[in-house]
């Protein structure tokens, strides 16, 4: 898929979550969202994120991120990549799932959008 696409696409499912997130009952949390997002947009700005960058970056607890970064590496939404030049340094990389996921929230918001209102 192409770079600009994506990009636009994980811009699009911020856009939506920012959107609809005062409307969610019981203050829900996006906690998986927010880091495909965070992962999507800074790997497309050729700036992969660290697991401690992605800990700095949301505003939820170390626990909640890391447990919901377990279970997006484990299904295979996430790849955690070590770096060449330092082996400890390990940086989040979204998988092509996250690219179609993202492509099919911009479909389903656009037919959405085309929809004239009630």
């Amino acid at each position: 898929m192409e770079r600009q696409t994506m990009l636009a696409n994980a811009d699009l499912t911020a856009k939506l979550r920012e959107s609809i997130s005062p409307a969610l009952p019981y203050n829900a949390s996006l906690i998986a969202l927010d880091i495909l997002v965070a992962v999507t947009r800074a790997s497309n700005a050729q700036k992969p994120l660290s697991v401690k960058q992605l800990l700095a970056t949301l505003p939820y607890s170390v626990t909640g991120v890391r447990y919901n970064l377990s279970q997006l590496v484990a299904d295979g939404w996430l790849i955690k990549s070590r770096r060449a030049d330092d082996r400890r340094l390990v940086r989040l990389l979204p998988t092509d799932r996250v690219a179609e996921a993202f492509a099919e929230v911009r479909r389903e918001c656009e037919s959405q959008l085309r929809v004239p209102p009630d």
